[in-house]
């Protein structure tokens, strides 16, 4: 018979052993590289645990979906605006929907604000995709009976962000709050509509003093600040990261994105550069380059029309300018963490950077110095200001009475932070808030995809334009992921993941096609033709294919000019329309030889099922090729304008009419 002493011994034996194997596995985790959580917008670090709320208390959630982080921004200055009116009131949370679970909480909530953001022409940004496609599935549900509606007792409050240069403009804003409509939320105030084409900011700010006003006169949120309804005094300090200076022959930094798979923002992976070569001519006064990127060995997969993440760093001179301007030494090694006082839990800071990290490290691929500054960052930066003067300007350019003082000095010059930095030189914010409210985070830059796997199983190729402008301020602005790819060439390694999207050939290779793509839009029809000419090697019957592409001139910026002769030559494409703008007298665009095509696009369209593609600029091209298309349509047919856009619509909504456009 076994003893309880015995039986004790085994128990507690078996509990250290359990303990010990699961402090290896966490340890072997860590030194094989796997990647940390990352954030929406691609910074590494924890997600942000739950807060522990007051279950008296009204709590206002605010979830944001975004993928260049201007959603995240109006999100953190809502919430932060929310604290400062109703003070200790109402509990504030700001989250990344992506952290949060709504089949587990959307029911339980009082109130909630969705600052949604549209990616490409009208899909969801990556952190909430999840969200977006289970809340569409509940609301169809609901609506056709299966479900009763499962959200009455829930306010809630939709901001879109989009652009007005595409045609879904704003569509993921829009379907959520009908969606949590139909579900049963009732809306608070009217759904807001951000253009990123003209001052979404004043669109924000807009729709912020509408949501304020309804917010008061409702029981969703505690009392104001005080009694006279006026702000409380803003706080007396920025928020900041807790940063710990590592020092000793232990310390040993981390890799900015420890490698991961490549599959996702979550998990980039360290491509190795094989190739970069110039792609204009010497006579060109402009630069564009062919990239390659290795990526054997990851876990991607890609197909012809996705896009490809690209994390390039700043310069070095750009680094060596921000720290001689704050003081930072390059070489320290830190490690950031969120406030112990639990003031940055409510989503006020973004997750911390990986550490221990180089302060050289973190100011290359973590901060955008570049970017014009928004008001809430000269804010934080004013409370640095050790001159009364500079802290009294940058308080006023912060603030909502000095718009147009901020529109002069900083939107119509677009002054980047740097500028403002060196414009204001004893503003010297700490390290950790710097990164904490002063620099938003460095965002990857997205490429079409200019190769086919069926050619490139291992490789992706990218077809960049190298930005160089001139600004207002005498600065000379230069891409940072296009400068940097065409100064390291090859065998730099660069984080990269990629996106599918949902720009794809047609299912039958003997569907026609027409693609329209000057410029760099090119690239993804560069994809679609090393497809089409896998596909024909693999004894495919091709349809017919028509490439629209257009450039300055022959002789500068004809870019992949035999490639794409040589896919004439192999009946890859059946017909090949170059417009050069700048070779005559009269302007020669894409848009004129789809119309003068017309005769010949007709039937393809209209009795050999043909799929229409469009990359390049929103703005200007793909709106002319959009009507040479309606025109197309309504010389074909014979019918009115009106018609024919329906028609045109009808081919959109068919998956026909595809655009990859920015």
């Amino acid at each position: 018979m076994v003893s309880p002493l015995a039986l004790f011994v085994v128990a507690l034996a078996v509990v250290i052993a359990a303990l010990t194997l699961l402090s290896i596995r966490r340890k072997s985790a860590f030194q094989k590289g796997q990647p940390p959580v990352l954030g929406a917008n691609g910074s590494a670090g924890a997600r942000p645990a739950e807060p522990a709320e007051d279950p008296s208390k009204p709590v206002v959630r605010i979830l944001f979906g975004t993928q260049t982080g201007t959603a995240e921004r109006f999100s953190k200055q809502l919430g932060n605006e929310l604290r400062s009116r109703y003070g200790d009131s109402t509990t504030v949370d700001v989250r990344d929907v992506e952290t949060y679970k709504p089949e587990e909480r959307l029911a339980r909530e009082k109130l909630l604000v969705l600052c949604m953001a549209t990616y490409g022409d009208g899909e969801p940004t990556d952190n909430a995709a999840i969200f977006y496609t289970w809340l569409l599935k509940e609301a169809e549900a609901v609506e056709s009976g299966e479900k009763e509606p499962f959200l009455q007792g829930v306010a809630y409050a939709v901001f879109g962000l989009g652009n007005k240069q595409y045609e879904h403009f704003n569509a993921i804003g829009k379907k959520v709050f009908k969606a949590l409509k139909s579900c049963g939320a009732a809306p608070v105030c009217r759904r807001g509509d951000g253009d990123d084409d003209g001052v979404i900011d004043d669109d924000f700010e807009k729709w912020c003093a509408e949501l304020y006003e309804a917010l008061d006169k409702s029981d969703l949120v505690g009392k104001r600040a005080d009694q006279n309804g006026h702000h409380a005094a803003p706080p007396a300090s920025a928020p900041a990261y807790q940063v710990e200076v590592l020092r000793g022959a232990e310390a040993r930094e981390v890799p900015a994105f420890p490698s991961g798979s490549g599959k996702d923002v979550h998990s980039p992976f360290w491509a190795r550069i094989t190739t970069v070569r110039e792609l204009h001519t010497s006579q060109s006064d402009r630069s564009c380059v062919h990239a390659e990127l290795d990526v054997s060995g990851s876990g991607i997969s890609y197909e012809a029309g996705d896009h490809v993440a690209i994390y390039a760093r700043n310069s070095e001179a750009v680094v060596q300018q921000v720290a001689d301007l704050l003081g930072f030494d390059l070489a320290a090694l830190i490690k950031m963490s969120l406030p112990s006082d639990g003031s940055g839990d409510n989503g006020s800071l973004p997750p911390p950077l990986p550490g221990p990290i180089s302060v050289r490290t973190a100011l290359s691929y973590f901060a955008d110095v570049l970017s014009s500054p928004h008001r809430e960052a000269l804010a934080a930066l004013s409370t640095f200001a050790a001159d009364r003067e500079e802290a009294a300007r940058l308080v006023l350019l912060g603030s909502p009475a000095g718009k147009a003082e901020y529109g002069e000095f900083i939107g119509k010059p677009r002054r980047s932070l740097l500028e403002v930095l060196q414009a204001f030189p004893s503003a010297k914010p700490t390290i950790g808030a710097f990164f904490g409210c002063v620099a938003p985070r460095l965002q990857p830059r997205f490429y079409s995809i200019s190769s086919s796997p069926k050619q490139h199983p291992s490789s992706i190729h990218v077809t960049c334009a190298v930005v160089r402008d001139a600004m207002p301020t005498g600065r000379v602005h230069e891409g940072i992921a296009s400068t940097w790819l065409k100064r390291h060439g090859s065998g730099a390694a660069v984080p990269v993941f990629v996106r599918h999207s949902h720009f794809r050939l047609p299912k039958s290779p003997a569907t026609p096609v027409v693609m329209v793509g000057p410029g760099t839009g090119l690239a993804p029809f560069r994809g679609f033709l090393q497809e089409r000419a896998a596909l024909a090697a693999s004894g495919a019957q091709l349809g017919p294919a028509h490439l629209f592409f257009g450039c300055r001139s022959r002789h500068t910026d004809y870019i992949y000019q035999q490639e794409l002769e040589g896919h004439v030559a192999a009946g890859v494409l059946s017909d090949l329309h170059v417009a050069y703008s700048r070779d005559t007298a009269a302007k020669d665009y894409v848009q004129h030889h789809v119309e003068r095509t017309a005769a010949a696009l007709w039937p393809l369209i209209d009795e050999g099922g043909a799929h229409l593609y469009v990359c390049g600029d929103a703005k200007h091209m793909a709106k002319d090729v959009h009507k040479a298309f309606i025109a197309l349509v309504q010389g074909g047919r014979g019918c009115s304008g009106t018609q024919a856009e329906g028609v045109v619509k009808e081919l959109t909504d068919a998956g026909r009419y595809q655009r990859d456009v920015w």
